[in-house]
C-alpha cells in the first residue's frame, strides 16, 4: 500500500484538494501566486513529503525488477554493467527514503523548509523530534541502523567508486575475456548462467529484506506522528 493511502495522511486530502483548486484558478486567471490557508499549506506539505517517499519506494521496486534480469536484450552493455548500475541506483534510492523521512518529520513539526533541506539538516530535525516525539525519533534511529550494513557500499557509490563484488568480478572476467578458451577455463567450473544466478540472488534477497523493513518503519513513523495529524483533522478537516 502507498504511504499516501495511510489514513493519517489520506485524511489531509480534502485540504490538499482545496489548495490545488485555488492554484488552478489562479493559473487560469494568469496569476503567478495564490492564497491558501495555513492548514491547507501544511496539509499540502505533508502530503508532498509522503508522496516523495512513495516515489522513492516505486523506484526501489523498479530497480529490484531489473536486478532479477539475467540478460538485457538490445543493449550494448553487458550483464555486469547493468547489474552494477541497478545496485548503485538501489543504494542511493534507499538512502533517500531515510532523508525524506527526516524531511517528513521536520515538516510535521513546522520546521523551516530551508533549514531541514540543507546539508546537515538531519541533526536539527532529530534533536527537535527527540523532544517532540521520542517514539518517532527512535524510529529514525532504527532506519539508520537498518541501512548501516549497506552504508559503506553506498558511500563508495556516492564517491564514484562504483559497485562490485567477488562474484560480479568473476562475471566481468568472463565478459572481458579475449578468447573463448580463457572464458571456458572458468565456465567449465561453473556455468556463466549459474554465476549470474548467484549474483542476482545475493543482491535481490538482501535488498528485498531491507526494503521491506524500511517500508514498515515508514508506516511506523507516520503512525507515531498521528497524534499531530489527528488533532489537526479534528480541529480543521471535520469542519469542511
Amino acid at each position: 500500500m502507498l504511504h499516501s493511502e495511510n489514513y493519517n495522511i489520506k485524511q489531509f486530502f480534502p485540504l490538499v484538494t482545496k489548495a490545488i483548486e485555488k492554484g488552478l484558478k489562479a493559473l487560469q486567471e494568469g496569476e503567478q501566486e495564490y492564497k491558501a490557508s495555513s492548514i491547507e499549506i501544511y496539509a499540502q506539505n505533508i502530503f508532498s513529503r509522503v508522496h516523495e517517499i512513495d516515489n522513492a519506494f516505486k523506484n526501489i521496486s523498479l530497480t529490484l525488477e531489473y536486478l532479477k534480469k539475467k540478460s538485457y536484450q538490445d543493449s550494448k552493455y553487458n550483464f555486469s554493467e547493468h547489474h552494477s548500475f541497478h545496485v548503485e541506483n538501489f543504494l542511493l534510492r534507499l538512502t533517500s527514503v531515510v532523508d525524506r523521512s527526516y524531511l517528513l518529520a521536520g515538516s510535521t513539526m513546522l520546521m523551516v523548509k530551508q533549514s531541514i533541506e540543507k546539508l546537515g539538516g538531519r541533526n536539527p530535525v532529530y534533536k527537535e523530534l527527540n523532544n517532540f516525539s521520542p517514539e518517532s525519533a527512535k524510529i529514525l534511529t532504527q532506519m539508520n541502523s537498518e541501512i548501516k550494513t549497506l552504508k559503506q557500499t553506498r558511500n563508495k557509490v556516492a564517491h564514484q567508486e562504483g559497485f562490485s563484488s567477488k562474484n560480479l568480478c568473476i562475471i566481468q572476467a568472463i565478459e572481458n575475456s579475449e578468447s573463448v578458451s580463457q572464458a571456458k577455463s572458468i565456465t567449465d567450473i561453473m556455468p556463466l548462467e549459474a554465476i549470474k544466478d548467484v549474483v542476482i540472488e545475493d543482491s535481490v534477497e538482501k535488498f528485498q529484506t531491507v526494503s521491506s523493513a524500511m517500508d514498515e518503519l515508514v508506516t511506523e513513523l507516520i503512525n507515531s506522528l498521528s497524534f499531530v495529524y489527528s488533532g489537526l483533522h479534528k480541529k480543521y478537516i471535520t469542519k469542511i
